[in-house]
């Protein structure tokens, strides 16, 4: 529709996974190197994960494009959610194996038969699963018996499970402990950084034909990286539908009015489109939130409370309170003054942020969605977290409970020592096992602590970055 208007041979943003368009970031380099490597050197098992929409699939299916079909033979299984028999039946029929075997052994019979004669050719096969993440335990223990399909020298197949981060969770399971053991090349695909983001852009337009690439302003690109989270498939759904907009309206260059007017449409706002746009993990956090704040009432918190008149998430910074003037100073983390006063005991003094720790703690935040750090040279005396934030796409909204309770949103948090622990803040980054959580930077010497040495900290409220799409329309 908008392609002349906008002289495109086709269309840019198409949805469809085409090796004609990949873009290889940085991180999707390193994939594709895992990729094949772990072909090439017959490691066994490969295992690539990463949120939906990241690229996956596209890479996958650029690399079997490029497999050379003398020497790889290669079974694309793409429907994981079947049985044992089923998936030892489907991979047969992949590899062209004309079997009507009734059971396993049979299959696998037949299977180990073909792999024997393609490695007297000297082909290597290959067996991918995308969307490994569904695969029940039975079909994964199956899956492990594969590799004991081997030769004194080489392993006959070559595995790669592909899906989404919880495929690495339930690898990490203690009754797979065998299969997990067994993967000897693992990569975890990240989203794209802001300079990737455009360049994506800008790449995708290039090969739609626009070498100038001119058709999205700077603003727009920070707009779209911004609402993306730089997942490739939102990028291509914003900006699809951004081309729409400015197309209707007749304007030649995007702007972020466009980009923000698509992502309102995207998001349900004017199409009801939302099911086909997957929001970041991280705008479950603005739900979250508000369920916190329904059920603040039955949580006793400390000396503090939400304060029910206030907005949760504040348009202006939190001010720093200096000790001396602690009892003139309004409160900036949201929490009922009146209801602090008559609460007891009453803390001794508000929170100095420690001068280093503060910038640490949002570097290791900002480093879990690869996105570009603090400058080496920014001072927290005067430091303004919301602003900062707000320049990479995120609003901050501050909590009132202890860790316990704020744990079970198992989100991200940035959280305020108390002074008699030593004052300075701390990233709380996720688990790394079961009740053991990732901290930045170190606490005394530690980088993971307890849940219940986190709670025994006194934390009492925390800070917690979040997409803002209620307020898409306003243009940073």
């Amino acid at each position: 529709m908008y392609e002349s208007f906008f002289s495109l041979k086709e269309k840019p943003f198409a949805l469809t996974p085409n090796p004609r368009f990949l873009f290889l970031s940085k991180t999707h380099n390193e994939v594709y190197a895992h990729l094949i490597y772990g072909i090439e050197s017959r490691a066994g098992f490969v295992e690539v994960t990463g949120e939906v929409g990241t690229g996956k699939t596209t890479i996958l299916r650029t690399l079997l494009s490029h497999l050379d079909e003398s020497k790889y033979r290669v079974a694309f299984i793409f429907n994981p959610k079947l049985t044992a028999f089923e998936l030892l039946r489907n991979i047969n029929r992949e590899f062209g194996i004309d079997d009507d075997g009734a059971s396993n052994p049979d299959l696998i019979h037949s299977l180990n038969a073909f792999l024997l004669a393609e490695n007297e050719a000297g082909r290597t096969p290959v067996l991918v699963i995308d969307e490994a993440q569904n695969l029940s335990g039975e079909v994964l223990e199956q899956i492990r018996l594969l590799s004991n399909l081997e030769t004194e020298d080489d392993k006959l197949i070559q595995v790669i499970l592909v899906g989404q981060p919880e495929l690495r969770h339930h690898l990490s399971d203690h009754s797979l402990r065998q299969l997990n053991q067994r993967i000897a090349v693992r990569f975890q695909l990240r989203p794209l950084n802001r300079e990737e983001t455009a360049s994506y852009i800008l790449y995708r337009l290039n090969i739609a034909g626009r070498p100038d690439g001119n058709l999205f302003s700077a603003a727009a690109l920070k707009r779209v990286f911004a609402c993306s989270g730089g997942i490739p498939r939102r990028v291509n759904l914003i900006c699809d539908r951004s081309l729409l907009t400015a197309y209707s309206e007749e304007h030649g260059i995007i702007s972020a009015r466009d980009v923000n007017q698509a992502v309102k449409e995207l998001a349900g706002m004017g199409e009801g489109t939302q099911s086909n746009f997957d929001m970041p993990w991280k705008v479950v956090v603005f739900a979250a939130v508000a369920m916190l704040v329904m059920l603040v009432g039955f949580f006793q918190v400390s000396s503090y409370d939400i304060n029910s008149e206030e907005a949760l998430v504040q348009t202006e910074p939190a001010p720093i309170i200096e000790k001396n003037t602690a009892q003139k100073a309004e409160s900036a983390l949201l929490i009922d003054q009146k209801a602090a006063q008559k609460a007891e005991p009453e803390p001794e003094a508000p929170f100095q942020p420690h001068p280093d720790s503060l910038i640490a703690s949002c570097n290791a935040l900002l480093a879990l969605w690869d996105i570009s750090p603090l400058a080496s040279g920014v001072s927290s005396e005067g430091f303004d977290i919301d602003q900062q934030f707000s320049l990479r796409g995120f609003r901050i909204a501050r909590l009132a409970g202890d860790f316990e309770t704020l744990s079970k949103f198992n989100v991200p948090l940035l959280v305020p020592l108390p002074e008699e622990r030593g004052g300075g803040y701390l990233a709380v980054l996720g688990q790394t096992s079961v009740g053991m959580w990732s901290i930045a930077p170190a606490y005394q010497g530690r980088e993971t602590l307890s849940t219940s040495e986190l709670n025994d900290l006194g934390l009492q409220m925390a800070l917690v970055p979040w997409i803002d799409f209620s307020s898409i329309g306003y243009v940073a």
